[in-house]
């Protein structure tokens, strides 16, 4: 997951040596490849605490790369290091601000911090402006509109999130495709039924659990199953 979001993005052409040059936001910056590839494979390790280290390398060579102040923000998220994940996302908004995947990722650790919700629709906006179709922007708006208690908006952007994932397909068991990532699919479900709670449609959040069971094979959480028992009407005495 690491290296693919390290490279995202990244089109390079040789400058001599291990300088790499790239095109970000307008303007030509030089990177050296060395200590990016480094970095990248520390964070691919898991070794974050290298990790950061390799990435202050890298931004020490070139401090307005964008990328790799990307990457050291993904590496103190991993390890629940909020408030400095949030200062290297936005650094790496600093420099790079048309990036969807760097705003997705703003947005989602501002929801995660008090008071910054006004904040985190600005970067997932902004981000579903530059890239209307990728899933996980959809996902951190519905979660953002749902700590607004706006839910007809928080379910519409998980139903987006979640068709934009289900691609179907008729030669397979579940009727997905085999590209889709199941454990993606089922917290996107789980966001679903949740919404559907919220707006007291039980039968339509049972229907998002049952996907979540037979079509991605995983457990259902467990306090969405509990709100729909509770909301449940009790049972007529027999007799």
């Amino acid at each position: 997951m690491f290296l693919s979001l390290a490279l995202a993005g990244v089109v390079a052409s040789g400058c001599g040596g291990s300088g790499k040059r790239i095109m970000q936001n307008g303007e030509e910056i030089t990177y050296n490849q060395d200590l990016f590839l480094k970095a990248v494979e520390l964070q691919r390790k898991e070794d974050y605490f290298k990790a950061l280290k390799a990435w202050d390398e890298v931004i020490k060579d070139e401090p307005r790369f964008g990328l790799a102040h990307f990457n050291k923000a993904l590496c103190y998220d991993r390890m629940s290091f909020v408030p400095e994940a949030m200062g290297e996302y936005e650094q790496a908004r600093k420099y790079d601000p048309k990036n969807s995947i760097i705003l997705m990722n703003l947005g989602e650790i501002y929801l995660r911090a008090d008071n910054r919700l006004a904040s985190a629709f600005d970067a997932l906006q902004e981000a579903l402006e530059i890239d209307p179709y990728r899933p996980g922007i959809h996902f951190n708006l519905s979660a953002a509109y749902m700590r607004s208690k706006e839910w007809d908006k928080a379910l519409s952007h998980a139903d987006t999130a979640v068709d934009l994932v289900a691609v179907p397909s008729k030669t397979t068991e579940n009727g997905l495709d085999k590209s889709v990532d199941l454990r993606q699919l089922a917290v996107y479900l789980g966001r679903q039924a949740e919404c559907h709670i919220e707006r007291g449609e039980m039968d339509k959040a049972k229907v998002c659990l049952d996907r979540i069971e037979k079509q991605c094979h995983e457990k259902p959480p467990t306090k969405l199953v509990a709100r729909i028992n509770d909301a449940a009407p009790a049972e007529p005495p027999k007799g």
